[in-house]
């Protein structure tokens, strides 16, 4: 049975500073990359959402993995973006799909929990390569 890929290197515990605009700007990237459509439905209302529940500090420090927690944390406090988890139409719990086929935008959602990873992620990579090249 094959094993779960583990985590890169850079997702260790040691905490880096990070920007605001940055985990806000991951958020944004992350919600358009997963959406089925172009971007989500009323994606500005998330970003406000998702940016109400933030850290106020300009910049803080934390873990990647703190980072994901409290992205996570966020995410089911704000509606707009639960909803981009729920299909338009039908209530599917199983779809299949192939490389080959997609389902239709309407059927398919935005997983969260990846999204909080990628989010994470994302900030992660680019935080510690601007502190080893910046």
């Amino acid at each position: 049975m094959k094993q779960i890929q583990s985590m890169p290197d850079i997702w260790d515990d040691t905490p880096f500073w990070v920007m605001r605009s940055t985990v806000i700007g991951a958020f944004a990237q992350a919600a358009v990359r997963q959406s089925p459509y172009i971007c989500p439905t009323m994606l500005d209302v998330g970003i406000r959402q998702f940016d109400a529940w933030l850290i106020r500090d300009d910049c803080f420090e934390i873990s990647c993995e703190d980072l994901r927690d409290l992205v996570r944390e966020i995410i089911k406090k704000c509606p707009m973006v639960q909803s981009w988890n729920t299909p338009k139409i039908g209530k599917h719990t199983v779809v299949f799909c192939s490389r080959h086929s997609q389902p239709p935008p309407d059927y398919d959602f935005i997983d969260l929990d990846a999204m909080a990873r990628n989010i994470a992620h994302s900030v992660t990579l680019e935080e510690k390569y601007n502190q080893l090249h910046g």
